[in-house]
C-alpha cells in the first residue's frame, strides 16, 4: 500500500511539474512573440517534452490559453498575499497590492504574456473571454474587499463608491500593465513612487495628506 501510494504521489508530482513546465514555456513564448506564436507544438518543445503533450493535457491552443491565465491569475494573488503580509491597515494593503502589481507587469514575464493575450482577446475576439472576465472580477473584488475595510476603519474616504473606486484602480494598472506589454522603457521605481503619491491622498479624500 505504501507503495501505491508513493507511486500515486510520483505521478501526481510528475503532473504538476510537466503543468509549471508547459505553461511557464506557453507564458515566455507569449510575453516575446506573441499569441499566434505560441503553437501546441513549439509550447511542447520548449517545455523539453513530446510535440504533442500539450496537446494531450489542453486538449486545444483555447484550453492551453485558459490554463495560462488561470496560472498567472494565482500567481499574481500569491504574490499580493507575500506583499500584504502581516500589514493590518487595508489602505496600506491596497497601496502595497498596487505597489506589487505595478512591479510584476515590468519584472515577471508570466504577467506580461497575461496582458499580451488581453490585448489579443479585444483585438481578436478569442474563445477565452469567458476565462478573463472570471479572474478579472476576482482581482476586482479582492480591491473591492480592501477598500471596503479601509472606509470602515475611516481610512479611506466613505464618499467613494468601492466597486468604482475598485473599477478605476484597475484600469490604472490594466493600463500600466498594457504599456509594459509593448516593451517600451519604464522607470519601475519612479512609478511605482508616483502610484503612492497619488493615490494615498486620493484615497483618503484630502489633496493635501500623505501617501
Amino acid at each position: 500500500m505504501a507503495t501505491q501510494a508513493a507511486n500515486r504521489r510520483s505521478q501526481r508530482e510528475r503532473s504538476e511539474e510537466s503543468d509549471n513546465r508547459l505553461l511557464a514555456a506557453a507564458a515566455a513564448i507569449i510575453a516575446t512573440e506573441g499569441y499566434a506564436a505560441a503553437t501546441m507544438e513549439r509550447v511542447g518543445e520548449r517545455a523539453g517534452f513530446s510535440r504533442g503533450l500539450a496537446s494531450r493535457k489542453y486538449g486545444s491552443k483555447d484550453g492551453l490559453i485558459e490554463a495560462v491565465i488561470h496560472r498567472v491569475s494565482r500567481h499574481v494573488h500569491h504574490q499580493i498575499d507575500l506583499a500584504v503580509a502581516g500589514e493590518d491597515s487595508p489602505l496600506c494593503q491596497l497601496l502595497a497590492t498596487v505597489d506589487r502589481f505595478a512591479d510584476l507587469v515590468v519584472t515577471d514575464t508570466s504577467v506580461r504574456a497575461y496582458f499580451v493575450l488581453f490585448s489579443a482577446m479585444i483585438a481578436n475576439a478569442l474563445q477565452t473571454r469567458e476565462a478573463f472576465q472570471q479572474v478579472q472580477e476576482e482581482y476586482a473584488l479582492r480591491l473591492y474587499g480592501m477598500i471596503a475595510a479601509g472606509q470602515a476603519r475611516g481610512e479611506i474616504a466613505s464618499a467613494l463608491d468601492p466597486a468604482i473606486t475598485a473599477y478605476v484602480v484597475g484600469c490604472l494598472q490594466a493600463g500600466l500593465a498594457v504599456e509594459a506589454a509593448m516593451g517600451g522603457e519604464i522607470d519601475t521605481g519612479a512609478v511605482r513612487a508616483h502610484l503612492r503619491a497619488m493615490l494615498g491622498p486620493a484615497l483618503k479624500g484630502s489633496p493635501q495628506a500623505g501617501g
